[in-house]
């Protein structure tokens, strides 16, 4: 990051006294009593030289090689700040459920889905050295985006997932968990860990929640599983909606989370999400280490070039061209 600083700016404060001569030379040449006043010659109309006209410039050199001369002492330049970081991340797959329970709106406002993507955008947010990566799921779970550092490519993802990125409703856990899984085979983090957000219970797919989570074990990955949303669920049919107990099976989920090593959670309202997740966060830390630089680039040769030629043309001209006004 880089912005206009100046090294000495106690220097700045001459443009004070700089501004009021300004001022004291603009109201005395208005009362005639300055060298570039008009001259008697001029008020009993006669007609102006060239010389005589372009006078006044002189004073305006002056002026301004003056205010470049104090600007020049002030030292200004680019102040540059480096900021290195080395991680040791994580890699973390987020496997999200995307099944039609998914549409309750138990969250008010917000139904479940646009909680969780917010909740999911906040903690990619706090993971700035992990590689993330998404799953979805429902009936079927399918492959969104590969573990990447580039996590605004990530947020757009989340931001973009809806109801009509599954094909059919279900709710697969297995399958998203062996998916997920399969995805990280080839990483070599020091650490890595599925973050699996549900509200459902595992009624579709050809792998066992209980068999994938094992297969997390063996290859060292963690699961951490949410389970989202009230123990009741909304359905609607002609004779309008009811409430009846949702699909919900927090054991299975427990029993994947201990197995892998990780932790269960239960969030029945945005606010418990929310908690949830920063335990999480607080739970897997990358090891980091920030280094920060800073350069300054001093930029004070222009205005001190410009305001010396200034300083000298005025000399000059007066000295040469404007020696004896007409």
């Amino acid at each position: 990051m880089s912005n206009l600083e100046f090294k000495y700016p106690f220097f700045l404060l001459l443009l004070v006294p700089w501004a009021a001569a300004i001022f004291y030379y603009y109201k005395s040449s208005v009362r005639g009593e300055m060298p570039f006043a008009v001259s008697s010659r001029e008020s009993a109309g006669v007609r102006k030289s060239l010389r005589t006209a372009t006078y006044p410039w002189l004073w305006i050199f002056r002026a301004v090689s003056i205010l470049l001369l104090i600007i020049s002492m002030a030292g200004p330049g680019r102040g540059i700040t480096y900021t290195n970081v080395k991680t040791r991340g994580i890699d973390i797959m987020v496997a999200l459920d995307l099944s039609g329970s998914m549409r309750n709106e138990d969250f008010k406002p917000d139904n479940r889905l646009a909680v969780a993507k917010k909740v999911v955008r906040g903690f990619i947010e706090r993971r700035p050295g992990d590689r993330i990566g998404v799953v979805v799921f429902a009936r079927n779970a399918y492959f969104q985006c590969p573990l990447t550092i580039e996590h605004d490519i990530v947020n757009e993802i989340v931001n973009d997932l809806d109801f009509r990125s599954v094909d059919d409703d279900g709710t697969a856990i297995g399958d998203a968990l062996a998916l997920a899984a399969s995805r990280m085979a080839e990483s070599s983090a020091a650490s890595r860990i599925v973050l699996l957000i549900t509200d459902g219970m595992n009624n579709s797919g050809e792998v066992d929640p209980g068999t994938a989570a094992k297969a997390c074990a063996a290859a060292g990955i963690r699961v951490y599983t949410v389970g989202i949303g009230s123990d009741k669920k909304e359905v609607r049919g002609i004779f309008g909606s009811r409430t009846v107990p949702s699909d919900f099976d927090g054991t299975a989920l427990e029993e994947v989370a201990q197995i892998t090593g990780g932790k269960y959670y239960r969030a029945t309202s945005s606010g418990l999400f929310w908690q949830n997740i920063s335990d999480i966060d607080l739970l897997e830390k990358s090891d980091a280490t920030v280094n920060t630089y800073y350069e300054f680039e001093s930029r004070a040769g222009l205005p001190l070039a410009a305001g010396v030629f200034l300083f000298f043309l005025e000399i000059l001209l007066r000295s040469a061209v404007y020696r004896k006004l007409p």
